[in-house]
């Protein structure tokens, strides 16, 4: 039996990727809360997403395996709405270790969609998260200020109610496959993109 190397390991994770303008935007609202908040990892906007499920470490000789399971879920798929909203954080409130946007819009077909793929992952072999599935975006990690709007700054950020708030929209029709490379920025590779064709 071969040994693979750590090295030629991929380490994978499949998202619903966010779209360039809203990437954009969450930049724009990630540079302002920098001003009065602290962290110690800030995601860089090509990075930002919404994960479905986290694979691991897999042989390259794996992958086309995974692809077709994803194949297989956007031909059963339709695209749904979503839109940021909102904004919180993880972990302790005077020093927490995640920041993140929250989502509304079709959050049942998102959670349907979370589910499938979590399921077709789990019959190759990679077993889900043992945590209920709580949808975000993640924008920074490790608090390291003492700021004490920790709370009410992250409160103001992707308010319904701004003036472009529709601007924060989008539909969700596809998902990604990504590769992490640790230490490179932006750190994700999109390894295989499917696009929802339900009925089509």
């Amino acid at each position: 039996m071969s040994i693979i190397a750590a090295s030629e390991m991929h380490r994978l994770f499949i998202a619903v990727p966010l779209p360039a303008a809203l990437q954009n935007k969450a930049a724009d609202a990630m540079d302002r809360l920098r001003q009065v908040q602290s962290y110690k990892k800030w995601v860089h906007p090509q990075d930002l997403h919404l994960t479905l499920t986290f694979i691991g470490d897999v042989p390259p000789a794996s992958i086309a395996a995974i692809e077709t399971e994803l194949e297989k879920v956007a031909a059963r798929s339709n695209p749904f709405p979503l839109r940021l909203h909102g904004a919180g954080t993880f972990g302790l409130p005077h020093s927490p270790r995640v920041l993140w946007a929250g989502l509304d819009g079709g959050m049942e077909q998102l959670r349907r969609l979370q589910a499938d793929v979590e399921g077709q992952m789990a019959a190759l072999g990679y077993p889900p998260e043992k945590r209920p599935y709580s949808p975000h975006i993640t924008l920074a990690r490790q608090y390291t200020g003492d700021d004490p709007a920790l709370e009410e700054a992250p409160a103001a950020l992707f308010r319904p109610d701004d003036a472009d708030g529709s601007a924060l929209a989008w539909i969700a029709d596809r998902i990604v496959l990504y590769r992490s490379h640790l230490g490179r920025t932006p750190m994700y590779e999109p390894v295989r993109t499917v696009v929802f064709h339900a009925g089509g």
